[in-house]
C-alpha cells in the first residue's frame, strides 16, 4: 500500500554554518530536501497556497538573503526525486528564465522544458552536494546548475536515473472490469540536460568528488541489467556564465588538502579500504573468536574517533550504542537504541561542513577574482548559440 507522504516531515529545512575565514566568520546557509514535493490533493481542490518545494525554498531564500548569508548549499543527499515541476521551478530560483532540460519520447520528438518566471530569487554563491542516492528530479536539478555555471556541484556521482516510465493498466486496455492482468510499466522518454547529454546511467558528475563509502557499481543505474546506455543530443538555447570556470581548480585544490588533513576524512577512507578488501575476498569467518575479534576492532577504532561520549555512558558505551547489533527492534533495550539513534544523528556530518567551506571559498574568490567577476557580470551574454529549431531536432 502506498503511504501518505507527511509534507511536514519531507519539506525543504534551513540551518546555518558558520565558516572561519582569517580573521572573520562566513555565514553559509543550509537547505536540506528529502524529496522534490508539490501537493497536487490541495491544487487540485483549488487552495491557492499549497505547499511546493519551490514556494518553500523561497522563502528559505528570502530569510537567508535577510540574514546576510554568504552563500548556499542545497543538500540533495539520498534525495529520489518527485515532482519534475518543481525540479523546474527550484532551478529557476537560481538561474532565471530559461530552459532546464529536454525530454526526448519513444518517437524522437524532443521537447525544451523551461523556467517561464522572471529574474532570480538567489543570486549568490550556491553549491549542490550530491550522493549516489540523488536521483531523477535531483539529477534534474543538479545538472542545470552545473550546466549554467550557477553554481558547484559537490559529492559524489549522481544515481543515473534519466528515463521516464508510464504505467498502463492492462485489465483497462482489454476493457476487462475484474482483476486480472495487473500493471506494466513502460519507459516512454529520456530526460537530457541542456548541453544535450543525458543523465541516464553516468548520473552527474561532481565539480568536486568526495571520498565515499560506497561501491558505485552496487548502487545506481549502472547496476541494473539491461539499462539504457548513455546517449546525447544537441543542446538547447541557453545564456551560461563563465564565473566559475576559473575559481573551480583553486575550490578543488583547498578542499583536497582540507580532505587530506582532516582526521575524519582518513577515517571515511581507511573504512572504505577495508570494506573494498571484506568485498575482494569475498569470505565472511564462521568462526566465533574471528568474528568477535573483528568486532572488537571495529569498536576500539569508533571509541577512538569519538571526541565526546553521551550524558551518562562512556566513550566506550556511546561508541557501541553505534554498532550495529544485529537484533530486531523488539530484541534490543529501548534505552540503547533511542541512544544510538540519537548518538547518529548527533554525529558530524563532515560532507556537509567541507561543502559549506567550499561555497565560502567560492564567495571569496569570485569577489578577489577579476576574471570571474567579469565573468559573473556577463552572466547573460548567451555562450549557446545553436538556434532554438536545430535544439528541437532529435540527436
Amino acid at each position: 500500500m502506498r503511504k501518505k507522504i507527511d509534507l511536514a516531515e519531507a519539506a525543504a529545512k534551513k540551518t546555518m554554518i558558520n565558516v572561519p575565514d582569517g580573521s572573520a566568520t562566513k555565514q553559509i546557509g543550509v537547505i536540506t530536501l528529502p524529496t522534490f514535493y508539490r501537493d497536487f490533493e490541495a491544487e487540485q481542490s483549488g487552495e491557492k497556497d499549497f505547499r511546493s518545494v519551490t514556494r518553500d525554498v523561497a522563502v528559505l531564500l528570502a530569510e537567508l538573503k535577510a540574514a546576510k548569508a554568504d552563500g548556499v548549499v542545497i543538500d540533495l543527499r539520498n534525495n529520489g526525486g518527485g515532482s519534475l515541476t518543481e525540479a523546474i521551478g527550484l532551478t529557476g530560483l537560481f538561474t532565471g528564465k530559461g530552459p532546464v532540460l529536454q525530454q526526448r519520447d519513444a518517437r524522437g520528438k524532443i521537447i525544451v522544458d523551461s523556467h517561464a518566471g522572471a529574474a532570480a530569487v538567489w543570486d549568490g554563491p550556491v553549491g549542490v552536494l550530491i550522493n549516489r542516492g540523488s536521483a531523477s528530479a535531483s539529477e534534474i536539478f543538479a545538472a542545470a546548475i552545473q550546466d549554467y555555471g550557477r553554481g558547484t556541484v559537490i559529492g559524489e556521482r549522481s544515481f543515473g536515473k534519466g528515463t521516464v516510465q508510464s504505467t498502463i493498466n492492462l485489465d483497462q486496455l482489454v476493457k476487462q472490469s475484474k482483476p486480472e492482468f495487473g500493471e506494466l510499466k513502460m519507459t516512454t522518454a529520456q530526460f537530457f540536460r541542456i548541453n544535450g547529454g543525458t543523465t541516464q546511467l553516468r548520473g552527474v558528475k561532481p565539480d568536486i568528488t568526495f571520498p565515499t563509502d560506497l561501491d558505485a557499481d552496487d548502487r545506481g543505474e549502472s547496476g541494473f541489467d539491461n539499462a539504457l546506455p548513455w546517449t546525447q543530443i544537441k543542446p538547447a538555447t541557453y545564456a551560461a556564465s563563465g564565473a566559475l570556470k576559473p575559481v573551480i581548480p583553486v575550490l578543488m585544490k583547498r578542499s583536497e588538502a582540507r580532505i587530506k588533513a582532516n582526521q575524519e576524512f582518513t577515517n571515511i577512507e581507511g573504512d572504505m579500504t577495508r570494506f573494498m578488501q571484506k568485498k575482494k575476498a569475498n569470505v565472511i569467518s564462521l568462526n566465533e573468536a574471528d568474528r568477535r575479534k573483528e568486532r572488537d576492532d571495529q569498536l576500539t577504532r569508533l571509541t577512538a574517533r569519538l571526541t565526546s561520549a553521551r550524558p551518562g555512558m562512556t566513550r566506550a558505551e556511546s561508541a557501541r550504542a553505534m554498532l550495529d547489533d544485529g537484533l530486531d527492534s523488539n530484541e534490543r533495550d529501548l534505552g540503547v537504541e533511542l541512544a544510538a539513534g540519537l548518538a547518529q544523528k548527533e554525529a558530524k556530518d563532515v560532507f556537509l561542513q567541507e561543502a559549506a567551506r567550499i561555497v565560502s571559498d567560492q564567495a571569496g574568490l569570485l569577489k578577489t577574482n577579476t576574471e570571474a567577476a567579469i565573468a559573473a557580470k556577463a552572466a547573460g551574454k548567451q555562450l549557446q548559440t545553436k538556434p532554438v529549431a536545430e535544439a528541437m531536432t532529435p540527436g
